[in-house]
């Protein structure tokens, strides 16, 4: 007989959404101190739009099946990748060819 629960998670599953969850609180807080120190706008809103779907899919994750449990794990792996894109993208410094 099978259960049918609506929280199923193992231990990995478990650690890489608390992870998802703490990458999300760090990125609004991230976002909140681009905004007061750099007023980089932009930026703080690509933040905000990353820090909401990595909450959202630490929580959800939760909610997946087993054999499911790689949909939030690779989205994750997605943002990340993506928030590294707009960091080295948005944030560069300046031209520096000019200086000797």
């Amino acid at each position: 007989m099978k259960n049918n629960f609506l929280f199923e998670a193992n231990f990995s599953n478990i650690f890489y959404n608390v992870v998802s969850i703490l990458i999300g609180i760090i990125l609004i807080a991230f976002g909140i101190l681009k905004i007061v120190k750099n007023r980089k706008i932009a930026f703080a809103i690509v933040c905000f739009i990353h820090s909401i779907l990595f909450l959202g899919f630490g929580v959800a994750g939760f909610f997946f099946p087993d054999k499911y449990s790689f949909i939030p794990i690779l989205s994750m792996l997605a943002f990340t990748i993506t928030m590294i894109l707009c960091y080295i993208l948005m944030n560069k410094k300046g031209d520096n060819s000019d200086k000797k």
